[in-house]
C-alpha cells in the first residue's frame, strides 16, 4: 500500500474556522511577559514608561496563537498598562493616555494580524487537500497483498506541497497474473503531471486486458504521442522512462524496460542492480529510431523471500551536501529482510537523511516481495546483468 503516514494528514473541510486551541504555550509565555514586564515597571524609577512595552506581547503571540489567545493576550496587556501607568509611572496624564493608546492599538494590529494569517493557514489546508485528491485520483493506492505478492509503493514529490509530479506507478490484477508500471516524465509541473495521469490510464485499462508486455509497452508509446497530436493539456516535450512488469508465471518475474533505471533485486541478503541487456527508449522516442523500437521481455527469477525495488531517478540521484549520489543498493541490502511496507518507510527516512532537505527530483518507489522464507544471509552489494 500506499505510506500516507509519510505525509501529515490534511485538514479536508477546506477554509473553516481557525484551529483551537492554537499554541498553548506560546499563550503561556505571553502571559509571563506581561508580568514579567509588570514586575519591572513596577520596581523601576517611576519615570521610565516601561508600561508600552506590554503593546509588543500581543503582536508577538499573533504569529502562533489563535485568533481568541490573542484578543485574551491582548486585552490583559491592556488593562495591564492602564494599571501600571496610573499607580506606578509618574509622568503627564497626555503620556499616561498615549502610552495606554499605543499598548490597545498594538493589539488590535495582532488581531488583524492573526485573522490574515489563520486565513492563508485555511486556504493553504484548502489546497492541500485538493493536491490530495488529485494525488489519489492520479496515483492510486498500492494494494499490500495480491496473489502471490506483498507490495508496497513510496512517493515523494521534489514540491512538498503539490504531492504530485512527473513520477508514477501503478499495479493491475488482471486475468493473466499482476501488471505492475513505473516510470519517470522528463520535466516538472502540469506537463509532467498530465504525461504520467495520462499513462497511467492507459496502462491501467491496457494492463488489464493484455496479457504481453510488449504490446502493453507499444500502447503506452502510442499514448504519448497521442498526447502530442492531439495537444491536450499543457505544451512541452513529452517522453517518459518506464520499467513494466508482469507476474503470472511460478517464481518468474517478466520485465520491459524503456529506459528506465535498473531496479535493484534484495536475495539472501544480497542487493543486486540488474542491468537488462536490450533497453528500448523512453516513451516517446521511437519516431527518432528509423528501424523502430523492439521490445524485448526479460525473465527474472523470482524466488519466495525474493524483493524487488523498482525506483526512479529521483532517488538514485539523490546528492548530500557534498554531492554525493544516494547508494540505493548498499543501503537497500541492509533491509533485506524487512517487509515491503518497511522498506519504503526505511528508504523515505534515509533518502531525506541523506540529502539533509528537499529532494531536486521527484522520487517513486515500488517494493514487490514473494511471501517471505526463514533463512537470510547478511547483506552485501553486487551487480549482474541479464
Amino acid at each position: 500500500m500506499t505510506l500516507r503516514r509519510l505525509w501529515r494528514s490534511a485538514d479536508r473541510t477546506g477554509i473553516g474556522p481557525e484551529p483551537l486551541p492554537g499554541d498553548r504555550q506560546a499563550t503561556v509565555a505571553a502571559y509571563a511577559a506581561i508580568m514579567a514586564i509588570s514586575l519591572i515597571d513596577a520596581l523601576v524609577d517611576p519615570a521610565v514608561p516601561g508600561a508600552v512595552a506590554l503593546g509588543l506581547v500581543a503582536p508577538a503571540a499573533a504569529g502562533v496563537c489563535s485568533k481568541r489567545q490573542v484578543t485574551g493576550v491582548a486585552l490583559v496587556a491592556t488593562v495591564t498598562a492602564v494599571v501600571l501607568v496610573w499607580r506606578f509611572e509618574a509622568t503627564t496624564l497626555t503620556s499616561k493616555c498615549i502610552h495606554v493608546t499605543v499598548v490597545g492599538a498594538l493589539g488590535v494590529v495582532a488581531l488583524g494580524v492573526t485573522s490574515t494569517r489563520l486565513r492563508r493557514e485555511a486556504q493553504l489546508r484548502h489546497a492541500r487537500s485538493v493536491a490530495l485528491t488529485l494525488q489519489s485520483a492520479v496515483l492510486e493506492p498500492v494494494p499490500a497483498r495480491l496473489p502471490g505478492l506483498d507490495l508496497a509503493g513510496l512517493y515523494m514529490a521534489a514540491e512538498a506541497e503539490t504531492l504530485v509530479g512527473g513520477d508514477f506507478y501503478a499495479v493491475v490484477e488482471s486475468p493473466y497474473g499482476v501488471r505492475m508500471l513505473i516510470g519517470d516524465v522528463r520535466g516538472k509541473g502540469l506537463p509532467a503531471v498530465h504525461t504520467a495521469a495520462a499513462l497511467m490510464g492507459t496502462f491501467r485499462e491496457v494492463a488489464y486486458h493484455e496479457k504481453d508486455l510488449t504490446e502493453i509497452a507499444a500502447r503506452l508509446e502510442g499514448r504519448v504521442h497521442r498526447l502530442a497530436a492531439e495537444r491536450t493539456g499543457p505544451p512541452g516535450e513529452r517522453f517518459a522512462t518506464a520499467l513494466v512488469m508482469a507476474f503470472d508465471e511460478p517464481d518468474t518475474l517478466r520485465l520491459i524496460t524503456c529506459g528506465h533505471t535498473p531496479p535493484i533485486m534484495l536475495r539472501d541478503g544480497t542487493a543486486t542492480e540488474m542491468e537488462l541487456s536490450d533497453i528500448a527508449p523512453p516513451l516517446g522516442l521511437a519516431p527518432l529510431f528509423a528501424g523502430g523500437v523492439r521490445y524485448v521481455e526479460h525473465e527474472v527469477p523470482f524466488r519466495a523471500g525474493d524483493t524487488l525495488i523498482a525506483t526512479t531517478d529521483g532517488i538514485s540521484e539523490a546528492r548530500d551536501a557534498d554531492g554525493r549520489f544516494y547508494p540505493a543498493a548498499t543501503r537497500l541490502a541492509g533491509w533485506s529482510r524487512a517487509w515491503p511496507q518497511h522498506i519504503a518507510l526505511h528508504l523515505y527516512n534515509d533518502l531525506r537523511s541523506h540529502t539533509g532537505g528537499p529532494l531536486q527530483d521527484d522520487a517513486a518507489a515500488l517494493v514487490l516481495q514473494r511471501p517471505r522464507r526463514e533463512g537470510h544471509a547478511s547483506g552485501v552489494r553486487r551487480r549482474m546483468r541479464i
